[in-house]
């Protein structure tokens, strides 16, 4: 997430996106292109006997790049309801060499990624598959341009893995669960921080935002959850830890808008007037982005496929450019080359409707439903597809 004022927020703390690639700078090998994701190239198929499969080998200059960070792309087949673990380590002699992790659905939508989760500077991810697909697995590492040897192994989880795994599952499938349910994880969740007190983990900062995120259409809930959290992190001795109940603070505030209409009026970055109220019956995404903030360029490729699978069931996206005042050619070439297929409101009138909603840190994406109503303020990633699926797919 970027600050207006150039700042970074905690990206890399909860593994929202990490590394901001954008661009990729390397031939993708001709092979067929991936809509939502930045890593396009040629993929690696990795046959799992006996439930499991690995590969060694090498990260090299010569390899694709996105943003000057080398990587390999891997495919591999999951079955439903088995969880798996998936460890990407250094095996060379350089100490500095530090794995990053990606794992993508088939479509190339982000599921997860992971720096440090293996031990010492190795990345691990577990996940429970809830369906029988192909999933895409990309190695790359934390620092640009750095290549080494390494391994990468997929495998069955443990026991506590599988158990922690199961958790995530329940977190992302909390919209469809029952209410009885919903309350019990609300809880389980709620005693885990508490009880984890000064001990409180990097992984228990993601699951905590990440259920926030899952709790946002309940928005009794939302409040509820929002609150404890808020306490439970302000009171952290680590102070990356406790910046997340800033984060708990706003999506509080943020909770009072939902079910309420937003205003966007202005003039395109081709001259044309824009007024968000002529488009009910449709679901908007108003997209706060800037062309220089690196996880909103990253979020683009996730946008384009969800506008390529949604705009004609009735989806549409509107941009609001934080870019430096002066910058309209740039944001116009921009635009031009990237082929985008919405439309972008001018940098002034942009800036005004920033300050209107007090919009402090990009991407801010704000889904508006077909009745001109604020849905979500999280609406990018997986979150954004789902949020589709309830509001088009239902017809």
């Amino acid at each position: 997430m970027c600050n207006i004022r150039n700042s970074w927020s905690m990206v890399l703390l909860l593994g929202m996106g990490g590394l901001a690639l954008t661009g990729v700078t390397a031939d993708a090998g001709g092979d067929k292109k991936v809509g939502a994701s930045i890593f396009q190239g040629k993929t690696i198929a990795l046959t799992m006997k006996d439930g499991k499969a690995s590969f060694t080998g090498e990260l090299s200059d010569t390899d694709l790049a996105v943003r000057n960070h080398h990587f390999k792309i891997f495919t591999v087949q999951f079955e439903q309801g088995k969880t798996y673990r998936i460890d990407y380590k250094a095996t060379g002699d350089d100490p500095q060499f530090d794995p990053y992790l990606f794992f993508e659905d088939a479509g190339g939508t982000s599921i997860e990624n992971d720096d440090d989760g293996g031990g010492g500077l190795n990345s691990r991810i577990i996940y429970k598959a809830a369906k029988t697909s192909t999933f895409r697995i990309i190695t790359t590492t934390l620092p640009a341009k750095q290549a080494g040897k390494f391994s990468l192994e997929v495998g069955p989880a443990s026991a506590a893995e599988a158990k922690e795994a199961d958790l995530k599952y329940r977190i992302n499938k909390f919209a469809s669960l029952p209410p009885a349910q919903r309350t019990n994880l609300v809880q389980e969740l709620s005693k885990r921080f508490q009880a984890q007190g000064e001990n409180l983990t990097i992984n228990d900062a993601r699951l905590a935002f990440q259920f926030s995120m899952a709790v946002e259409d309940d928005v009794a809930i939302a409040r509820e959850v929002l609150k404890d959290y808020i306490k439970i992190f302000g009171a952290a001795p680590n102070q990356q830890l406790a910046g997340l109940s800033k984060q708990f603070e706003k999506s509080l505030k943020s909770l009072d808008k939902i079910g309420k209409p937003m205003e966007v009026t202005g003039k395109l970055t081709n001259g044309k007037d824009y007024d968000l109220s002529k488009f009910k019956g449709k679901v908007v995404l108003v997209d706060f982005w800037a062309t220089w903030c690196g996880p909103c360029i990253a979020e683009l490729p996730n946008m384009e496929a969800a506008y390529a699978k949604y705009h004609n069931k009735g989806f549409e996206i509107i941009g609001i450019s934080l870019d430096r005042a002066g910058d309209d050619e740039k944001l116009a070439t921009f635009m031009e080359k990237r082929k985008m297929p919405w439309p972008c409101i001018n940098i002034e009138d942009s800036r005004k409707l920033a300050n209107l909603y007090q919009v402090n840190s990009i991407p801010y994406p704000v889904l508006i439903d077909q009745e001109g109503n604020v849905v979500s303020f999280r609406a990018r990633g997986p979150q954004l597809e789902r949020l589709l699926e309830k509001l088009l797919d239902k017809k």
